[in-house]
């Protein structure tokens, strides 16, 4: 008798067992979209761990890199307070220009 207690009493597989790394096969939209939110969780992990290394003032980017940046800055603002000065362009623009390039 306990043995048909026991087979009666066997859960059924859920959708949930293999996820996220299923066949894809017999899931419904909860699955699938659950599946999507985990994948891009993962990119955006990648994307922000990159940046932290190699971004801006990152921990391993060649920071012949950061000196060049900051010279290419320094010429463009030369030309921008240049340009001011000799009335090509508005107070207005300038400040716009400047902020854009500061950032």
């Amino acid at each position: 008798m306990s043995f048909l207690n026991i087979s009666t009493q066997a859960e059924l597989p859920s959708k949930w067992d293999g996820w996220p790394f299923n066949s894809g096969f017999g899931g419904d939209w909860q699955t699938t979209l659950a599946t999507y939110a985990f994948s891009a969780l993962i990119l955006i992990a990648i994307s922000v761990f990159l940046r932290v290394l190699y971004g801006p003032k990152g921990i391993w980017r060649d920071k012949e890199m950061e000196r060049e940046a900051e010279e290419a800055k320094r010429r463009e603002l030369s030309r921008l307070d240049e340009s001011f000065r000799a009335g090509r362009i508005t107070k207005l623009e300038y400040t716009m220009k400047k902020r854009n390039i500061e950032q």
